[in-house]
């Protein structure tokens, strides 16, 4: 079963190769692409066999693992591993355009990718806040909210945090 599931990332691979070329991608582009999306296929493959959990049965199927969530899970991965910033972005810049593949072939109806922000290219201090936001806009996402909904609550609860700093500001 585990040489299926490797055909399947394959048949995207190919695929997607195809669509990057078909979109103008330099060669430069197409080749870190594809090399991002083999990197994300595995790192998801592994997470798969990592959680025992049942294995595709087909590209489709592979496809519709790939959630928010997953991606805020990768996403973290690579940030833990301490892969340099620049190349997360691009990492993360792949997945987006590999979305819009997806969602060009009808395979995706929602864009995973609509809550994947770029990290910071040079160290920020400890932003709490925005730690707290990114995990409410995961968990919004894995209730299944809409894409308006996440960016509506988020923006909400963040001018609502603004509002309370301020407050406690002038009280103390």
């Amino acid at each position: 079963m585990l040489s299926n599931l490797a055909t399947y990332q394959d048949i995207l691979e190919s695929s997607f190769a195809e669509f990057l070329k078909a979109r103008g991608s330099s060669v430069k582009t197409q080749k870190n692409y594809q090399s991002d999306l083999r990197y994300f296929f595995s790192w998801v493959s592994l997470t798969i066999q990592s959680q025992n959990a049942t294995l595709p049965s087909s590209h489709l199927e592979f496809l519709h693992r790939i959630t928010p969530h997953t991606l805020e899970q990768y996403k973290h991965f690579l940030v833990a591993n301490r892969i340099p910033a620049a190349t997360i972005n691009r990492r993360l810049s792949a997945l987006r355009t590999f979305s819009a593949f997806c969602q060009a072939h009808q395979w995706w109806q929602e864009d995973p990718t609509v809550i994947l922000t770029n990290v910071a290219l040079q160290p920020a201090p400890h932003d709490a806040t925005q730690e707290m936001l990114a995990a409410f806009r995961a968990d919004l996402a894995r209730e299944g909210a809409s894409r308006v909904t996440i960016k509506n609550y988020s923006s909400d609860v963040k001018q609502f945090l603004h509002w309370l700093s301020t407050v406690e500001g002038s009280h103390a």
